[in-house]
């Protein structure tokens, strides 16, 4: 096992790592603002082809034989009684697909043929927004009461870092966005508060043991101590991402680039920006009381 260096000054780098984050968030703002998401069926709507082969046909033999027709927007699934599903947009021409689907797959028998509507999609949409908030507010509730309420929204604010990260990093690369994504996006939000809560627990047992110790000097030694156990829990969890990112086909690695993301995000987080705000927020309060007492 790696020794690592036991007095890491982790708060001394905290500026430089605010400029980063900021850097990033803006980013990301700016990628989801101009050049937007790319939102999948169940958001936009769409239309869904169910083939049934006449015998065995893999997945990729389907994508290149549509791709060689020019078609670039569309998922292909394969079920386990072996028929072929196409998702494609509702402004792609979905007849041209079905009929080239069945010419070229000799004897296959169309199962079935339906539309996600826009309202269909638009309620999706609702529902998706609905489970964020409703898991961010659990989660502030959860650390407010674990935590004091200062600290409950400097995990929150760490966890909007992470979130908007990530979502900035899918229109980066403008991945698909759909369902799965953001129930990916929900599990990396508990994985980064997770973190979050095993470093504010070391720095709420080191505040009890060294009351006269520097709050600023209490955090760099709860980091460090817990560093080992950040680093080897990520990394392990970000080697299965990897894994399913390369070998999981398109749907898991689209999930697994959400995991890619922000574990390693969250991790940076956990370590810099949700303990900087700890403190920097701590010193501000700290000085407008003690200013109010001078005042009075």
């Amino acid at each position: 096992m790696v020794k690592l260096p036991k007095n890491i000054p982790f708060m001394d780098f905290r500026f430089k790592t605010y400029i980063l984050s900021l850097f990033l968030v803006l980013g990301s703002l700016f990628l989801i603002q101009f050049r937007g998401l790319n939102l999948g069926l169940d958001f936009t709507g769409g239309y869904v082809i169910e083939i049934a082969p006449p015998k065995p046909v893999s997945e990729e033999k389907i994508k290149e034989l549509l791709k060689g027709y020019g078609f670039k927007s569309f998922l292909v699934q394969e079920t386990k009684e072996g028929h072929i599903i196409v998702k494609v947009r509702l402004d792609q021409p979905v007849k041209k697909i079905e009929q080239i689907l069945l010419e070229k797959l000799k004897g296959a028998k169309l199962v079935r043929f339906e539309m996600i509507g826009a309202v269909f999609s638009s309620e999706l949409k609702t529902k998706a927004i609905y489970a964020i908030l409703s898991a961010l507010l659990l989660i502030t509730l959860y650390l407010g009461f674990r935590f004091k309420p200062m600290w409950a929204l400097t995990a929150l604010l760490a966890l909007f870092h992470d979130i908007i990260v990530t979502l900035g990093a899918y229109s980066l690369t403008f991945r698909e966005v759909n369902l799965e994504v953001m129930g990916a996006l929900l599990t990396v939000a508990g994985y980064s508060v997770t973190d979050t809560v095993v470093v504010f627990d070391r720095i709420r047992e080191n505040l009890k043991m060294r009351p006269a110790t520097p709050l600023k000097e209490v955090i760099n030694i709860s980091i460090n101590e817990t560093l080992s156990r950040t680093l080897m829990t990520s990394l392990t969890t970000f080697a299965v991402a990897f894994v399913l990112f390369i070998f999981g086909g398109d749907m898991l690695s689209n999930i697994a680039f959400a995991f890619l993301i922000g574990i390693a995000v969250g991790t940076y987080s956990s370590v810099f920006v949700a303990s900087s705000l700890l403190l920097d927020i701590s010193n501000f309060l700290s000085k407008r009381i003690k200013g109010n007492i001078k005042a009075t």
